[in-house]
């Protein structure tokens, strides 16, 4: 394939920084149909939610 030549050899990964971006829409939802304090009260949900998700 062309672009075989611009992936991570196996032995980078081991090395390699990892970023995960999820989350955005349950607080996109939030702040659209709530108040700050209502969202400010809700994000511990969303991050046990998340913390469930991601073991």
């Amino acid at each position: 394939y062309w672009f075989a030549g611009m992936l991570p050899r196996m032995e980078d990964f081991a090395n390699a920084l990892y970023t995960i971006d999820i989350g955005q829409n349950d607080l996109s939802l939030a702040f659209s149909t709530m108040t700050n304090d209502q969202v400010r009260d809700t994000i511990p949900d969303i991050l046990a939610g998340l913390s469930l998700v991601v073991k």
